[in-house]
């Protein structure tokens, strides 16, 4: 099932002079190939729940249009497009079985829809199967673990044989090892299944280990959509650079110099180094307001000042580097290292840089150096935040 969102906005009214009316999602454009996995992600309040909710017939678009396989469903009712949703509190029924909440949807279906008893059982232990609680079919939801309930939700929405399952933050209730396992057979069920699915989330680690394409939100407006992997490597803009990547990229307030990228006093890297991708904007290097192409490329354009970011990764110990920062402490962490250091020009509490776990770090120096690999440095615009400079 293809799923395609055309202009898709929801505007909240305000209660008041005082209180503007909020823009929940604003112009959302985008296309969903059918079998695809696809993830919402952003922090709360970025309208991706909201965005969801309108999918699924819950919220009426305050414009645009939501098609499945074409077909103009935005004023269809929920009940009749075809979606099954799964809900961040699971939502079960604490008097029924497994079984009978599994079976839930199907007793509502009316005429040459309708099952019979032994077809509903059927259908709830063949979704029971797929999620792997056939087992525990004649249990309470009391009598479950916190994983169990989640996929007793999964088989409850799949039981319908939806044509798109939606899931809201699934995961949020689970502990750290349980996310990490049931996330995994999230993927699986969707790829066996191949029904079009759409997952929010706010955990950056979740959308791209599971998803095929994430779709990265901020104040309702799309940021950037793409692979995951294309994503992380590639960031259009300050905020996507900031939200993905585990540690946080490192920004850094810097300028550019004479055809360099300088942080504090040093310069950290060559322009030129950087200008395999000339930033976002076809039209004009932001910050400085030199046109592309004019006769005076954008790194001979004086001193601008811009963000630095550095992915923990793009570090490596150089006793004669050019950035210098001040080492606060090293963590082991088996087969990598994590050197936690500071500077003068950090946007932060503290840099944390990864390395190998053989590299070779004097703890009793005060002081640590490091050059800067070419594909993890990227630089901003001040007051966009756009990225103008960085390799993919």
């Amino acid at each position: 099932m293809k799923v395609t969102i055309k202009n898709l906005t929801k505007r909240f009214p305000g209660r008041g002079r005082k209180d503007p009316e909020t823009v929940a999602v604003n112009d959302f454009d985008f296309e969903i190939p059918s079998g695809e996995l696809v993830g919402l992600l952003g922090p709360s309040g970025c309208g991706k729940s909201t965005t969801l909710l309108m999918i699924c017939g819950l919220l009426t678009p305050t414009e645009g249009k939501i098609l499945f396989d074409g077909e103009d469903v935005t004023d269809v009712p929920p009940e009749d497009r075809g979606v099954g949703l799964v809900f961040q509190n699971y939502a079960l029924y604490p008097h029924m079985t497994v079984e009978q909440n599994i079976m839930f949807p199907l007793g509502n279906l009316r005429g040459q829809d309708k099952l019979s008893k032994e077809e509903m059982k059927s259908r709830a232990l063949e979704a029971a199967k797929l999620v792997q609680i056939d087992s525990l079919m004649d249990r309470r939801p009391k009598e479950l673990s916190g994983g169990q309930q989640q996929r007793v939700a999964i088989a409850r929405a799949l039981v319908k044989m939806p044509r798109v399952l939606l899931m809201d933050e699934p995961l949020s209730n689970l502990d750290a090892r349980l996310r990490l396992q049931t996330r995994v057979e999230i993927r699986r069920i969707q790829r066996e299944t191949g029904i079009t699915t759409i997952f929010v989330t706010h955990d950056q680690e979740e959308a791209m280990s599971i998803s095929d394409t994430i779709v990265v939100m901020e104040a309702g407006v799309v940021q950037q959509i793409g692979k995951p992997q294309d994503v992380y490597d590639d960031p259009h803009n300050l905020f996507v650079a900031k939200f993905l990547g585990t540690p946080p990229i490192n920004v850094f307030e810097g300028s550019l110099k004479g055809g360099k990228v300088v942080i504090g006093q040093s310069e950290v890297f060559d322009i030129a180094d950087l200008e395999a991708d000339a930033g976002t904007d076809d039209e004009r290097f932001r910050s400085g307001g030199v046109k592309k192409g004019s006769g005076r490329k954008a790194s001979e354009a004086g001193d601008i000042p811009v963000w630095v970011g550095i992915r923990p990764e793009g570090f490596y110990i150089d006793e004669n580097g050019p950035l210098a920062c001040r080492l606060k402490g090293v963590e082991v962490m088996g087969r990598d290292v994590t050197i936690v250091s500071e500077h003068p020009s950090f946007q932060g509490e503290a840099i944390r840089t990864i390395v190998d776990a053989q590299s070779g770090i004097d703890t009793t120096k005060s002081e640590v150096r490091y050059r800067l690999r070419p594909g993890k440095v990227f630089v901003f615009a001040k007051d966009s935040g756009e990225r103008l400079y960085g390799e993919k």
